[in-house]
């Protein structure tokens, strides 16, 4: 009887062992871009600071061509070049190296 009864002890902290929540794989949703050169990129939103990860995307010539960023509900925000009138004049007007990186002076 102490023998069946040890068996199910053993069982039930196994079942117990593989409840716990870190025991389980689980994946985190991120945003998905596929660069210049067609690799695909990987963003993740940032909860607690409240803003996703960015990617600058480069040409071979050295000058960027878009910018992807992950939003709150999970989706690749896009801004391209173009959306920005940069010129070398302003680029200094600029914050960051996306859109300045646009042109090349």
């Amino acid at each position: 009887m102490k023998l069946v009864y040890a068996f199910t002890l053993c069982i039930a902290a196994i079942v117990f062992v593989h409840q716990l929540p870190g025991t389980s794989a689980v994946t985190e949703p991120v945003c998905a871009y596929r660069n210049s050169q067609d690799d695909t990129v990987f963003l993740k939103y940032l909860p607690y600071a409240k803003r996703g990860e960015e990617y600058v995307d480069f040409g071979t010539d050295g000058k960027c061509l878009k910018k992807a960023t992950c939003s709150d509900t999970f989706k690749t925000v896009v801004d391209e070049c173009k959306q920005f009138p940069v010129t070398c004049a302003n680029k200094k007007r600029y914050d960051g190296v996306f859109p300045a990186c646009c042109v090349k002076c």
